[in-house]
């Protein structure tokens, strides 16, 4: 019988357990993608110089980041994001500017984490934001889907603090919902399906565990708290946009089917002052699925906002 010595027993135990925790580690990825999806964004803005900071929000604790000087820009995240989805762009953004980057009330590491969400709850974290971190000073908003509907009610009720915002791929009206995709999928196809409706057919498909993934955090996911949630008039612009006098650049990605460029479109003509600019092979959320083309549009946009209209007597 073959005896090992104490050191080759020492190195094949340790081995041993390498493989099991590589083996541990593979299977808590493929159940639990999104989250480290989430730690791996938020690695990449510290990476790019933002630092996480805390602050008491209207529901609890609100998590943001904050890094460089300047001008101040915040990045606005969609429904069932978190701050992590401007990792890509967090770098090249924060150059000569101010970056804030917040995770939603209920979204990402910020409170409520469960229990009742509303987007009153969402634009309050948005007004407690630069309430700390702006005061009476003025910021550009820049909003992904949810995002940029937040940015706009901001504009709205605080006109004199927002120098410009820019929708990139960011709801601003009511419109038909897309039909054949759902948000909160129960099933794997349907999952693929609004994967689908999000993204350029040339993208990469989501592997299944990502699919099945999104099928599980559906139920109790941000976007279905607020669905839950009462309707408020009073927070839909559609009859109100052409009163905002402050700039609006609309940053789209044109394979979005979900808020096809039509609506892109729809929303300008509604705006005094705006302009769109379409970026091609690119879906609902530019800044994860083409980065680079992002924020060539977006550092167009802040060196030339759209001109405002003549002021109505």
């Amino acid at each position: 019988m073959r005896r090992w010595s104490p050191r080759k027993k020492l190195a094949l135990g340790l081995l041993f357990v390498a493989f099991v925790a590589c083996a541990i580690g593979f299977v808590s990825f493929v159940l639990q993608p999104f989250w480290y999806f989430e730690r791996l964004g938020k690695l990449l803005l510290r990476n790019a110089g933002l630092e996480r900071a805390t602050l008491d929000g209207p529901r609890g604790r609100l998590i943001y980041f904050r890094g460089g000087s300047g001008e101040t820009l915040v990045l606005i995240h969609g429904a069932n994001d978190q701050a992590g989805a401007w990792s890509l762009v967090a770098r090249p953004l924060v150059q000569g500017r101010r970056l804030l980057v917040p995770d939603l009330p209920g979204h990402g590491e910020s409170e409520p984490r469960r229990g009742s969400l509303g987007p009153a709850d969402l634009i309050a974290g948005v007004e407690r934001l630069l309430d700390a971190e702006v005061g009476s000073g003025r910021a550009t908003l820049l909003g992904n889907s949810l995002g940029g509907w937040l940015a706009l009610v901001y504009a709205a009720r605080h006109p004199e603090r927002v120098a410009h915002v820019i929708l990139l791929n960011g709801a601003a009206i009511r419109s038909a919902p897309a039909v054949g995709i759902s948000l909160l999928p129960k099933t794997r196809e349907e999952a693929a399906r609004a994967l689908d409706m999000l993204t350029d057919p040339a993208t990469p498909r989501a592997p299944g565990f990502v699919l099945d993934a999104m099928v599980r955090r559906a139920p109790a996911s941000p976007l279905a708290r607020l669905y839950e949630a009462p309707v408020d008039e009073s927070l839909f612009l559609d009859d109100r946009l052409q009163g905002l006098r402050i700039p609006v650049s609309l940053i789209w990605g044109e394979s979005d089917r979900l808020m096809p460029p039509a609506y892109a479109e729809e929303t300008r003509a509604r705006l005094p002052a705006a302009r769109v600019e379409l970026l091609p092979r690119c879906g609902h959320v530019p800044q994860r699925e083409c980065p680079e083309a992002a924020v060539a549009a977006i550092e167009r946009a802040l060196r030339e906002p759209p001109a405002a209209g003549p002021k109505e007597d």
